[in-house]
């Protein structure tokens, strides 16, 4: 074995250890199609296994779970190494992804929690996923899932509520350890993603985002 090959063979166990928690997150990864237009790079496609999530959330093991689902996300855009989504990959999370992870967080949590009731609650407050609203719609978003507590946003990721007392869409938040302002930008874009795999309607271009006010 060459020196070359044993590096990237290393290399390749390091990319894969950081997908695990108590096991791997990715069972396959595809070759990426080629770009159609310049509009974004297409990110390579990944199998997830999604049995460490169903495993923490079946023994309401919400803190853990949280978390796994803030990896599967950063697996299936290719952001495990940066650690963070950015808006144009939250517009390529495969729908079916998507949807896996908001069934299994209302079956364990009898429809208390997932992406469903975060959408609900998100549109009640007068936001509108693909649309940057304005602070103040955000922060009642905030207020009504408990991400905000006395007009506060809650700023640690520890600081949540990880029981089934807590708000109705208040989990997941599959944001950084901690978060100033709610991240307004980025959630927005997750819950028009959402939308759209709920309508079944996949954009044939990345959503662009309208300023508030207009």
């Amino acid at each position: 074995m060459t020196t070359a090959t044993h590096l990237l063979k290393l290399a390749a166990t390091v990319l894969l250890g950081s997908l695990v928690t108590t096991a791997p997150l990715v069972r396959a990864q595809f070759t990426a199609p080629a770009p159609q237009n310049n509009t974004s790079t297409p990110i390579p496609k990944v199998e997830l296994n999604f049995q460490p999530l169903e495993t923490a959330l079946a023994s309401q093991q919400f803190s853990q779970a949280n978390e796994i689902t803030r990896r599967l996300l950063l697996a299936a855009t290719n952001r495990t190494l940066q650690g963070w989504l950015t808006t144009d990959t939250i517009e390529q999370i495969p729908c079916q992804d998507l949807k896996t992870i908001d069934q299994l967080w209302l079956q364990h949590s009898n429809n208390r929690f997932g992406f469903t009731p975060q959408l609900e609650a998100f549109l009640a407050t007068g936001n509108r996923p693909g649309r940057l609203m304005s602070p103040e719609s955000y922060d009642q978003f905030g207020d009504r899932i408990g991400w905000r507590k006395e007009n506060q946003w809650v700023i640690f990721k520890k600081n949540l509520d990880f029981t089934l007392n807590a708000p109705a869409g208040h989990l997941p938040s599959p944001r950084d350890e901690y978060q100033i302002n709610g991240g307004r930008l980025e959630y927005t874009a997750l819950m028009g993603r959402f939308q759209v795999c709920q309508s079944g309607q996949v954009p044939t271009a990345p959503v662009r985002f309208t300023p508030f006010g207009s």
